[in-house]
């Protein structure tokens, strides 16, 4: 996978996503995002297992993944 994006951009995304995300999960894989690069955009998705939030933004892809 690579990409590129605007700094501001993708900080404001992840800051989107993130606010689903609890502090203290019991399932560690619960506090991770989820990236996914494709088709000239960058899809953050992310869930605490009762609310889901995907997110995408434009990107300069070179190779999806």
């Amino acid at each position: 996978m690579i990409f590129s994006i605007d700094r501001t951009t993708l900080l404001r995304s992840l800051n989107h996503v993130q606010s689903v995300v609890e502090r203290k999960n019991t399932i560690p894989i619960l506090a991770n995002v989820k990236i996914i690069v494709a088709d000239g955009a960058l899809s953050l998705c992310t869930t605490d297992m009762d609310l889901e939030i995907n997110e995408s933004v434009a990107a300069t892809v070179t190779e999806e993944g």
